[in-house]
């Protein structure tokens, strides 16, 4: 099972609290404190049921500024963050600061959550709904989805539950073959059981009955007991949320930042190379051996920066840098952090870690950067790209979850060397997953091949659906990597791309002499019934078009914008469907109300026209059925 967590970020009192809540049942607020305040102060924790029995664990964290620490300690192990905003304040100080946040610690997945959508109207809403697009173009959530809720009314909880049952199908896998890994964000005293800590668990497994290792300070302990979202369990695994009892340890001896790991497996550090990025908006350069905070995992040191390539590190500007902290703490490679000015506290930058255990270095040494670059272009390095290469041809489209069983290698191993097979050009990126270079352009002289068929036999149509080209190729390929091809062929202009529709560059409908006399029958037939359109059956046999290319003709016609289609049996001339909408237009600048037989009698023509009619201008929000009666919407009276 792919576990996850599913993290909260956003501005106080902005409704994450009661937005967790409404979706699991559970008060993350603990504290006295924060019950009494009203605000969350600490990080709270609950589980989440998704779709197909799988448990999510959801970490909310607090939005006040002064609470930022505790933010970035849960933020760490986030797989997928529920961004909220107050539908009556929209974007905020602290909205942006914890997006820059999750932007730095590399997130990729999220929603954004507008919640209190019952206290603003349909206006305001899409009012909020444009700033938050603006807000977000250029970064990793610009054209995530958008959920409205209400946690008062419930309206969207559901649908929002559907949305991360969906998005959390496809998160990578986090490793539970590794040593273990678990960063600390807890520690308590339970009478008769001791000392218990909690956290997300980032890598490998852990067992009732094993032996661990705190580091810092370097203890031993067993593990005497196992909760996963307070269910006693025997074994816990990577991507959950964990609370371990651990034997014969004082709450003093382990402290957030520590970290639960395998015996002898980590040490821990004091100095960090690293890629480092400043934010544009930092309020100034970081000069050499300035100090910062630095946020990794769950630990919070302080950090003097020695830069080794330059004097001084401009606000966007991105430099490699070797950390040297006042407390040592536990890193990986590759590893995120965040670093906040040393006074006043404010978010400036953040970045990767290179090598977490180096020799000092001096200033402007190039074998240095040679070596830094090696590191930052290929962090772990190695690996039998032929044998991988030859694995993926054979599974046709995969990503490296897929072929983990097939070369028996790991996944972070996997994706190195397709990463290096990528650059050499030998594979194809699709998403997240991968193709060799040769399935990529067989499949695409498929498509083409298919799409020349197809506009041969469909000459009046705009194009095949996505669903029925998809078709044609073999494989196990999903609906997020067939979408990325698609939009490479397009970038590529060999296709063209509208909504669900896809065509060949440059295609359009182009009927022949014979065809374009038949549309003539059938738009003149329709244009002559104006108010009284034929069936579509009777419409057929008066112009003389096969039933079989019925829907060619149709489909021509109302993309033409000739034809409006009510439903599959009636469609109105668009003069028509115009003028029933002028003449409404004008009733209603003189009345507040029609029924349907004032309408008929209105237009002057049937009840089984305009039934159908006046549910496809409630359909569009024209008008608003009350009872027996219709009420406008969009459609503006035209009072003088």
């Amino acid at each position: 099972m792919n576990n996850l967590i599913i993290g909260t970020a956003g501005h106080v009192d902005h409704g994450k609290t009661v937005l967790i809540k409404a979706l699991t049942g559970v008060n993350t607020d603990r504290l006295r404190e924060e019950k009494k305040r009203g605000i969350s102060i600490d990080l709270g924790f609950a589980p989440l049921e998704l779709s197909g029995g799988r448990l999510a664990g959801i970490v909310d964290v607090p939005g006040h500024e002064r609470f930022i620490h505790n933010m970035l300690a849960g933020a760490a192990g986030m797989d997928l963050v529920l961004l909220v905003v107050d539908a009556s304040e929209g974007i905020m100080p602290q909205t942006k600061e914890h997006l820059q946040i999750l932007e730095l610690l590399g997130l990729r997945q999220g929603i954004v959550v507008i919640t209190k959508s019952d206290l603003v109207d349909e206006e305001w809403l899409e009012l909020v709904r444009e700033e938050i697009a603006e807000e977000l173009a250029g970064t990793f959530l610009a054209g995530a989805p958008v959920q409205a809720v209400s946690a008062f009314t419930g309206a969207g909880i559901g649908e929002l539950k559907e949305l991360l049952g969906s998005l959390t199908l496809d998160l990578p896998l986090r490793d539970p073959t590794g040593p273990l890994r678990l960063p600390v964000d807890r520690s308590f005293t339970i009478a008769g059981f001791g000392t218990v800590i909690t956290g997300t668990l980032f890598r490998g497994s852990v067992r009732l009955g094993d032996r661990v290792e705190i580091v810092p300070p370097g203890l031993e302990t067993r593990v005497r007991n196992i909760q996963v979202h307070e269910h006693e369990r025997q074994e816990a695994r990577a991507g959950q949320r964990v609370a371990l009892n651990l034997a014969g340890v004082e709450k003093r001896e382990v402290r957030r930042g520590s970290v639960i790991a395998s015996p002898g497996y980590y040490r821990p550090t004091s100095l960090l190379d690293v890629s480092l990025a400043l934010l544009p908006e930092a309020p100034r350069p970081l000069k050499n051996l300035d100090p910062v905070h630095l946020f990794l995992g769950t630990a919070r040191v302080v950090a003097t920066l020695l830069l080794l390539e330059r004097e001084e590190l401009r606000p966007g500007e991105r430099s490699f840098v070797q950390c040297r902290l006042n407390h040592p703490l536990i890193a990986d490679r590759a590893d995120r952090f965040i670093i906040r000015s040393y006074s006043p506290m404010t978010t400036i930058g953040g970045g990767e870690v290179l090598d977490p255990a180096p020799p000092r270095h001096r200033r402007f040494r190039r074998a240095s950067f040679a070596h830094l670059e090696e590191l930052l272009q290929d962090p772990k390095g190695g690996g039998d790209e032929a044998f991988v290469y030859r694995k993926l041809s054979e599974v046709l489209v995969a990503d490296p979850a897929r072929l983990a069983p097939e070369t028996r290698l790991g996944e972070k191993k996997i994706l190195e060397m397709l990463e290096e097979l990528l650059r050499k050009g030998a594979v194809e990126k699709l998403g997240r997953s991968y193709l060799t270079r040769e399935s990529f352009e067989e499949w695409e002289r498929r498509v083409l091949k298919e799409l020349e068929e197809y506009h041969r036999r469909h000459p009046l149509l705009p194009g095949i659906s996505r669903a029925q080209l998809k078709g044609i190729l073999p494989g196990p390929l999903g609906l997020r990597e067939y979408d990325h091809f698609l939009e490479r062929l397009q970038q590529e202009a060999r296709i063209q791309l509208k909504g669900e529709l896809v065509s060949r560059e440059g295609f359009s409908p182009r009927p022949s002499a014979e065809a374009q006399a038949l549309l003539e029958r059938l738009t003149a037939l329709y244009a002559a019934a104006s108010f009284q359109p034929p069936p579509v059956k009777e419409a057929l046999e008066r112009a003389a078009v096969s039933t079989r290319e019925q829907e060619d003709y149709y489909s021509y016609l109302v993309n033409s914008g000739i034809l409006v289609k009510l439903n599959e049996e009636l469609y109105f001339h668009q003069d028509a469907y115009d003028e029933a909408i002028a003449l409404l237009r004008r009733h209603f600048a003189a009345e507040e109300t029609i029924t349907l037989a004032q309408f008929r009698d209105l237009i002057g023509s049937s009840r089984k026209i305009v039934q159908p009619l006046l549910e496809h201008f409630d359909y569009l929000k024209l008008t608003r059925r009350v009872g027996d009666h219709r009420i406008p919407v969009k459609l503006a009276a035209d009072k003088q």
